[in-house]
């Protein structure tokens, strides 16, 4: 089963840089983080839990993220699954190289606002470098 993910930066500029964070800390062996895609007032958290060469992903959507009482009322599993950390991270640098070839950092700012998180970009390629 495929998992595709369509995320606008429009809403949350800095979600990109937070997803390559995590992408990061699972390279480096961390085994538990999650990103937060915020779409006022709802958004989606994706839950990340490495077990050895695997990490297990659940996607939840919540209809409130700023009221934290609020957080798991109506909160709705989306997708869970498991992938192979190899797989996961080659396929995140992929979407991540496409969105600069179709852009670029200076029409990404142009776009979105905000500058391409490049030093989060570099220390993820790092971390890349270091599985193979």
């Amino acid at each position: 089963m495929e998992l595709r993910a369509d995320v606008s930066c429009v809403m949350d500029p800095a979600a990109l840089g937070r997803f390559m964070g995590s992408v990061r800390d699972l390279l480096l062996g961390c085994s538990a983080t999650f990103v937060t895609l915020c779409d006022e007032p709802n958004g989606t958290r994706l839950f990340f839990n490495r077990i050895g060469e695997e990490v297990f992903v659940q996607v939840v959507a919540y209809p409130d993220l700023f009221h934290p009482e609020n957080w798991w009322v109506d909160a709705r599993p989306v997708w869970a699954g498991r992938v192979a950390i190899r797989e996961f991270a080659t396929d995140f640098m992929a979407m991540v190289g496409e969105l600069l070839s179709a852009h670029g950092a200076d029409r990404y700012q142009k776009q979105w606002g905000l500058a391409f998180p490049a030093e989060d970009w570099a220390t993820l390629q790092l971390a890349y470098s270091q599985l193979n």
